[in-house]
């Protein structure tokens, strides 16, 4: 790819100096792939003992790596969960995060869902996470990548940020703010940006980084944590977009993170394809105060004898909470706030009472927290693995249940047995297609 947008190059000699040279021939080479590990279904080792292609450690962190691999999405550790694909400097932001004190997340501009899932992967079990994004499908695609990988203590939202902002002032110990941006250091992957490139589009987007920071901060609870990236290299998306939100924001201080990089603001990263990454800034700040105890108005959950007695059959757990919301019936293991409108889903979507019957859904059998509590297990040898995953039925010496089938111990998803049949009730958009 050649570079040949003057207004562009003009600013990468600003924002690289001496290092431009190197950076626009870096920009010539291939985008970087990469993947991180799910490390809340499974650990290292058996993750790597279920990835069947090649790749390679990144210096920069140890739960990401590069690959090269032409369809990560059709490998079994992409299907059972485990790795989630990602760019190694967008892997990187919460890395940096302090872990202690952190019981409630919100991060604003979740889709697809990369940032939710890596900070939920390095913080404890019990944390409740809102993950929104405005875009309804783009909602839904966050939703789904939750799923695949087993995060159930979500509530998915899309809502405008000052609508969330109204519900959830002073909420949250951790707000992840991963920006809309001007994309500069995404060109690698998609050229077309440079189409579209231009000093006013960054200033429009600099209006709306404004206001979300501003909509974060309110979300904040005292001393509590407020992690802010782009994927553009532009200060006044960057640099100056924190100076100046520092600056109104007194009680905000900038957690200083300790990497050399092309940033022109001490302690925040800017990484780059000299970084052997594609585009990335992050900052890191925390507000003044000592955590206050927020109130919230809590869902009231619901008795539906259908679905109890349904997961009273084929799960053991000694207390859950059963929500009802549009005709579907969501599980959680702990009580959830009520925040009403555009919510897409409150924790674990457990299924739907269809003809007096209840349908258990795929996400209620690929949820972490209840792996070990089915009653029925059923674990898949090879062939019944590539069977089930595109869409086909297989006979097995069972009785007649609902079953969670499980492939070396790793969730897959469900089946009925019926007469020595196991029923396929793998979700048909993500069969794979042989």
């Amino acid at each position: 790819m050649s570079i040949n947008n003057e207004l562009f190059i003009k600013r990468c000699r600003e924002y690289f100096e001496d290092d431009c040279s190197e950076f626009l021939n870096q920009l010539e080479k291939p985008c970087t792939q990469a993947f991180f590990l799910n490390t809340k279904k499974a650990d290292k080792e058996k993750i790597f003992d279920l990835i069947d292609f090649e790749y390679e450690s990144s210096p920069l962190t140890d739960q990401s790596f590069y690959h090269e691999c032409e369809n990560i999405g059709k490998t079994r550790a992409y299907e059972l969960g485990l790795i989630y694909p990602q760019e190694i400097a967008a892997s990187l932001s919460s890395l940096y995060i302090d872990k202690d004190n952190i019981e409630t997340v919100v991060d604003l501009c979740a889709a697809p869902g990369g940032k939710t899932i890596n900070a939920l992967n390095r913080l404890d079990e019990d944390v409740l996470c809102v993950s929104n994004d405005v875009n309804h499908n783009r909602a839904l695609t966050l939703s789904s990548n939750l799923e695949r990988l087993g995060l159930d203590n979500v509530i998915i939202t899309s809502k405008k940020s000052e609508d969330l902002a109204d519900q959830l002032e002073g909420f949250a110990d951790l707000v992840i703010l991963d920006a809309p941006c001007s994309g500069e250091g995404m060109i690698r992957k998609y050229p077309q940006i440079l189409d579209e490139y231009s000093l006013g589009n960054i200033e429009q987007l600099s209006k709306i980084q404004t206001k979300l920071l501003n909509e974060a901060y309110r979300i904040l609870n005292e001393g509590g944590q407020l992690l802010y990236s782009t994927c553009t290299y532009a200060f006044e998306e960057d640099e100056r977009q924190v100076s100046d939100f520092l600056s109104k924001h007194t009680d905000m201080k900038l957690m200083k993170i300790d990497m050399r990089s092309s940033s022109k603001l001490p302690g925040t990263v800017k990484l780059s394809p000299l970084n052997n990454t594609e585009g990335q800034f992050i900052a890191l700040m925390k507000k003044d105060g000592i955590k206050k105890d927020i109130s919230l108005k809590y869902l009231k959950p619901v008795k539906e004898k259908l679905v109890d007695e349904f997961i009273n059959e084929n799960l053991d757990l000694k207390e859950y909470y059963l929500y009802k919301n549009n005709d579907h019936f969501y599980l959680s293991l702990r009580p959830l706030p009520d925040l009403k409108y555009s919510t897409l889903k409150y924790g674990i979507y457990a299924g739907e009472i269809i003809n007096r019957r209840f349908e258990p859904n795929h996400n209620l059998y690929r949820a972490n927290s209840l792996i070990g509590n089915y009653r029925y297990v059923y674990e898949l040898d090879s062939r019944e693995y590539d069977a089930f995953i595109s869409g086909n039925e297989f006979k097995a010496d069972l009785d007649n249940h609902y079953y969670l089938l499980a492939y070396k111990g790793m969730a897959l998803g469900f089946g009925k047995c019926v007469n020595k049949t196991v029923k396929n009730k793998y979700p048909k958009g993500l069969r794979r297609m042989i």
